[in-house]
């Protein structure tokens, strides 16, 4: 590259890794249970291991709250699938619990009615 051609990134931009290498390349054959109703927390005592990667650490400092899925995977900046598979896998070694949160049918009235008047 000549020294009058600009690269497409920066140092602003920050590391450029591969959507899998984040999620060390598994994939989801089953369901998991998790969809964007779930409200996540972390199970009280239970030891956070050497082994997270660092983004099931922040993961893991994120739900210290409960917090929406969609909320940790946006925070992450990680797209929803490969957020689930990484708390699923948190959920199945028992670090955190997710709760489903449906909404209910009054909430759901006025978000058509709400959607309706637009």
């Amino acid at each position: 590259m000549g020294a009058t051609e600009e690269t497409w990134y920066d140092e602003d931009a920050g590391p450029i890794v591969r959507l899998y290498a984040r999620v060390g390349a598994r994939a989801a054959a089953q369901r998991d249970g998790l969809d964007l109703s779930v409200v996540l927390h972390r199970v009280p005592g239970v030891p956070e291991p050497d082994n997270l990667s660092p983004d099931q650490s922040r993961a893991l400092r994120l739900i210290r709250r409960p917090i929406a899925l969609s909320e940790v995977a946006a925070r992450l900046g990680l797209p929803l699938g490969p957020a689930r598979l990484m708390l699923a896998e948190l959920r199945d070694a028992g670090l955190l619990e997710a709760d489903r949160r449906d909404a209910s049918p009054d909430v759901l009235e006025r978000l058509l009615s709400g959607l309706n008047s637009l």
